[in-house]
């Protein structure tokens, strides 16, 4: 059994996740569109449902439990049109960045905010913004981050993303 494609937007977080063989988040052996994809269908996801988007998927787009339902749908497109495999390494080269981000430019208190700019953000706006950062000079780990967020709020503003 494969697992719910509309979840794992944060597998930029994770590590070392095939997106194949990784399994279902824990919450999602209670979730009926988990269920009704996987077990009734018996899918890797949604996204090799010929129903897709169903109602449960855009009742689930509308949900308002988590800030990544936004990108739900485009997942599943994305993996549905290019692939798994071409989906995954797109996560994967968007985690390296958001790895140095944090590394860099997290003085504790941003995580969050970095994780879902660079959830929302196209691959070209997170090199452009990273690119931007790597000219600042600032040893100091408190301005930096606050000049990464002035960074990250300006790129989201200029995509007009509302995140």
């Amino acid at each position: 059994m494969g697992y719910l494609a509309v979840y794992v937007p944060d597998i930029i977080l994770m590590e070392n996740r095939n997106a194949k063989d990784s399994g279902p988040d824990p919450h999602c052996q209670y979730c009926s569109t988990f269920k009704c994809c996987t077990v009734k269908r018996n899918l890797e996801s949604c996204s090799d449902c010929s129903e897709v988007p169903c109602e449960r998927i855009k009742n689930l787009k509308d949900w308002n439990g988590f800030n990544t339902n936004k990108i739900w749908l485009k997942n599943l497109h994305k993996i549905k049109n290019e692939g798994y495999d071409s989906w995954l390494n797109f996560q994967l080269e968007k985690k390296v960045f958001l790895e140095e981000a944090l590394a860099k430019h997290n003085a504790g208190r941003s995580k969050s905010f970095i994780i879902l700019h660079f959830l929302f953000f196209s691959l070209a706006s997170i090199k452009k913004v990273m690119n931007t950062v790597r000219q600042i000079d600032e040893s100091d780990i408190k301005k930096r981050e606050n000049i990464f967020k002035e960074i990250l709020e300006t790129e989201a503003n200029e995509q007009k993303l509302e995140i």
